[in-house]
């Protein structure tokens, strides 16, 4: 069982809500609830476009340049990652557009997205929480596009999940069965990936699934081994975490393979070739994380909006606050399984008892004031337009060349 305190947490999310997570339709004037009630088909539409129309879009940019994945790789992830970026814009708009407002709090992150490789480890809370990040990265420049999300496989399948398969993000198979075989494929897939496709930002929740669902497990388990009891999130898991560190994580001198240098014209050209091509300087070099961001995500009074919530507005206007602490990724004992669980564990402890103050007081840190993320309206709707845009333009011109096709393949010798 859960303690009292973190019990009052969950049934107040299922009871009388204060103000702030309140639902629209069971509050405010009859104008208002009305308002919603014609709001939501086209809400309902902004979001089923982007599980059907821009995901078609997407496949149909990609389709032409398919040949440069192999011939001009570089091409290739740069027009992928804009899409992939647009796409996860569209989710962030969802929340911008109903009335969530995400406010930043915490250590400057702007010189970690221009230049340097980061982990980047968040609370779970709900499903919420993916839309939330992909809000905070739509203002950290090349990083939103160079991004590489660990997700659950469950959501290899989705639409969103096809094209983040294609990406180069990855979905984990969780379980004790396979804990194991998951952390050497992820290796696998680290090092094939992370440095060919020149990443920069490894997201993963570490503890592992929602808190509602793990706070009972976790608050036994801390209790039963003398580690620290969480109210607000739950210990985390640390498999993912050495994984990712040791296979592209800080390197010693040692371990830094030298690049073979030379005074040859012939491969000064080479070099320039290859650096047209593709980042080869990138795969050559191998530039670690240097990085581990902690990213803390706080709701109204500790309940979590949801997916549905973003897309549709179910909730009333609230704020959403989201805390950057950075560490060095060279301070991380990842070497070390129990120094790494130690570590992890303080970590997850101050990050709870960082949300127990924001939820007594509405800051994160006494006088600190949040960054609002803005978005503008003429992107919004401009960015609707293109999309669905070009969703004619192909239909359009793919339907003419298949029909193209099939009545060459059919009738070839016809006038």
């Amino acid at each position: 069982m859960c303690d009292e305190q973190t019990q009052k947490l969950l049934d107040l999310a299922n009871g009388q809500r204060p103000p702030g997570s309140r639902l629209v339709i069971e509050q405010g004037s009859f104008a208002s609830r009305l308002w919603w009630v014609v709001k939501a088909p086209f809400r309902t539409l902004m979001c089923l476009s982007l599980v059907t129309v821009f995901f078609a879009t997407y496949f149909g940019f990609m389709l032409p340049v398919m040949w440069a994945r192999t011939v001009w790789p570089r091409l290739y992830w740069f027009v992928e990652g804009k899409l992939y970026r647009w796409l996860q814009s569209f989710i962030a708009y969802w929340g911008y557009t109903a009335g969530y407002d995400v406010y930043e709090y915490g250590d400057d992150v702007t010189t970690y997205y221009r230049d340097e490789r980061v982990l980047m480890m968040c609370n779970h809370q709900s499903t919420a929480d993916v839309p939330t990040l992909m809000t905070v990265l739509q203002n950290k420049g090349v990083a939103s596009r160079k991004t590489l999300w660990l997700m659950d496989v469950m959501f290899r399948w989705t639409p969103f999940g096809i094209i983040g398969n294609n990406h180069g993000d990855y979905f984990i198979q969780q379980g004790k069965a396979t804990r194991d075989k998951e952390l050497v494929r992820l290796k696998k897939h680290l090092h094939d990936v992370f440095w060919d496709r020149d990443r920069r930002w490894v997201i993963l929740f570490p503890e592992g699934g929602f808190y509602y669902k793990r706070v009972e497990s976790s608050q036994s388990y801390g209790k039963k081994n003398g580690f620290p009891h969480l109210l607000y999130t739950t210990l985390p898991r640390m498999g993912a975490v050495k994984a990712i560190l040791e296979e592209v994580g800080p390197r010693t001198v040692d371990e830094d393979e030298p690049r073979e240098r030379s005074n040859s014209k012939m491969k000064l050209l080479k070099d320039t070739v290859g650096a047209i091509r593709e980042k080869k300087y990138v795969k050559d070099t191998r530039p670690p994380i240097k990085y581990v961001l902690d990213v803390t995500i706080a709701y109204p009074n500790g309940i979590p909006l949801s997916l549905a919530t973003f897309g549709l507005g179910t909730r009333e206007k609230c704020d959403i606050a989201v805390n950057y602490k950075i560490y060095d990724a060279a301070e991380v004992p990842f070497e070390d399984e129990e120094k790494l669980r130690d570590w992890m564990y303080e970590v997850y402890k101050e990050k709870d008892e960082m949300l127990a103050r924001y939820y007594a007081t509405g800051e994160f840190n006494p006088g600190e004031k949040g960054t609002r993320i803005a978005f503008s309206w003429a992107k919004i709707i401009g960015m609707y337009g293109f999309w669905f845009g070009s969703f004619y333009a192909q239909y359009n011109v793919y339907s003419y060349l298949i029909t193209g096709l099939v009545k060459f393949l059919l009738f070839p010798f016809s006038s």
